[in-house]
């Protein structure tokens, strides 16, 4: 419709100017049918009607509805960690080469290629001592927390009993960096006393005449034997029986 009132009044002005061109009647009349023509033509299109879009409505339901949060529920506290307790240790593993010593203990010993023997009474600590079961005529006691892995240059303490001193002193030039003790009395014999170096291994030893016959060595290496000490405990218990 708007395009139809415009074209007519372009048609009219147009009249008006040619008439006040001075155009002739004919001309005027020419160009107003041509306009007619125009607007009839126009007129007989169908109006186009604007489409005005519909609003699309709301979703209705569940579905179109905000979906609602989970009410937050307060963090649990967390639990405090279990402390793993000590696992309590093991008996140490048996050694059938090496028998606890724990209390008292009797070997008797043999002096190689003689007569003389002697009965030992030593008495070990309950627990951490063990002795050598093999005997070539002497007894050995080892303080260990593993007799199972006992080696030669382990802590030790041997007993031997010798034919004479001179069977004691045999491997005397062979000892590094000697020094005399003061003598001890063990098991009610008086012993003299030195330390030294041999075999790699430093040794205390003890030795001495004994009344049966024999001569007593006891070498220390590797154990404590302070006033005290459970190395001392054990040679303050010796007898001879």
């Amino acid at each position: 419709m708007k395009k139809v009132q415009r074209t007519l009044a372009a048609a009219l002005a147009a009249m008006m100017l040619m008439a006040l061109a001075g155009c002739s009647k004919g001309d005027v009349t020419k160009e107003v049918n041509s306009g007619l023509s125009d607007l009839k033509a126009q007129a007989a299109e169908p109006a186009v009607e604007p489409q005005t879009e519909t609003p699309a409505e709301p979703k209705t339901g569940a579905a179109s509805e905000p979906a609602s949060e989970p009410a937050s529920e307060p963090a649990a506290e967390p639990e405090p960690e279990a402390t793993a307790e000590p696992a309590p240790a093991s008996a140490p593993a048996d050694n059938p080469d090496y028998p606890s010593a724990a209390g008292l203990n009797t070997p008797t010993l043999e002096a190689f290629g003689t007569d003389f023997t002697l009965v030992l009474n030593v008495t070990c600590p309950d627990k951490g001592w063990y002795k050598s079961a093999t005997s070539f005529g002497d007894f050995k006691l080892f303080p260990t927390d593993d007799p199972s892995h006992i080696f030669s240059g382990d802590p030790r303490i041997t007993f031997e009993l010798k034919s004479g001193l001179d069977k004691i002193n045999y491997y005397y030039d062979d000892f590094e960096n000697v020094e005399e003790l003061t003598p001890r009395t063990i098991g009610g014999v008086e012993m003299a006393g030195r330390t030294y170096k041999n075999v790699g291994m430093w040794w205390t030893e003890y030795y001495g005449e004994m009344p049966t016959g024999g001569w007593l060595a006891i070498k220390i290496s590797g154990v404590d034997i302070d006033p005290g000490t459970e190395g001392d405990t054990v040679l303050n218990s010796v007898t001879f029986g």
